[in-house]
């Protein structure tokens, strides 16, 4: 017999690991391509008690696998900025993918008059308009597909290698989420009024100007800061990554 799974009232949208009794700022996390919430859900562990952290869960994954994954960055960002609460002030956090997402949003909230996140962090991601690998691969057969993701960024599970029945399930939305990237191109438009950080990792490959070049995207005060490790440092370096985000945000 299987256990009912308890409705705890939180929109699909988003995923929160506990919930904070009386917030006062909310960071919105922004997960990789081919990822989910779950890559932020265990962050309100080392963030204060008034840090309500909000892991943003895309269509396709987690309890949204019903839903068609976006392949457009357009109507992403339009149906996020639909779900922004405006209770608390927000600092965005977007690694990889996410940083673009993270990005796109702000912008569209400045443009639509609405309140603009406190701080931006951006991770492992180039300036928009720049790209470190050329070509589309979001079309490609299957083990092409994941070989050419992890050789790029590594961090492909095995078990998608393992389990056709898992890769049926995650490909679909791993592959639109590297269609939105593939299909994004940037509007020339004023640089976002919002204060930023950009973060990367030392070994993970991105020329360190083109991690500089979002300065050019970016009209608030701006910082870059480089941690060690690849394209998903900010695991082994959690702590470090967090104490600079509670700076911010805590």
């Amino acid at each position: 017999m299987s256990t009912p799974v308890r409705d705890t009232g939180e929109p699909r949208w988003s995923v929160r690991g506990e919930h904070r009794t009386d917030p006062r700022v909310r960071l919105y996390c922004f997960h990789h391509a081919g990822g989910s919430a779950s890559e932020f859900t265990r962050w309100h562990r080392y963030l204060p008690q008034d840090v309500d952290v909000c892991a943003v869960q895309l269509p396709g994954r987690g309890a949204r696998v019903g839903e068609h994954p976006h392949t457009r960055m357009g109507p992403l960002v339009e149906e996020l900025a639909g779900q922004i609460g405006t209770d608390l002030p927000a600092v965005f956090f977007g690694h990889s993918f996410g940083a673009l997402v993270a990005f796109e949003l702000a912008r569209a909230l400045v443009e639509a008059g609405g309140p603009a996140p406190r701080h931006l962090f951006l991770s492992a991601r180039p300036a928009p308009g720049l790209v470190t690998h050329r070509g589309s691969i979001h079309d490609l057969p299957e083990e092409e597909f994941l070989d050419v993701v992890d050789r790029r960024h590594g961090g492909v599970p095995a078990e998608l290698r393992e389990h056709p029945e898992l890769r049926g399930m995650v490909l679909p939305y791993f592959r639109a989420d590297y269609e939105v990237i593939e299909t994004y191109r940037p509007a020339a438009a004023d640089p976002v009024p919002v204060p930023a950080t950009v973060l990367g990792g030392t070994d993970d490959g991105i020329p360190l100007e083109q991690l500089e070049a979002w300065r050019e995207h970016l009209g608030g005060p701006f910082g870059l800061r480089m941690f060690p490790g690849d394209h998903f440092y900010l695991r082994p370096q959690r702590t470090a990554v967090l104490n600079l985000v509670r700076a911010v945000a805590g």
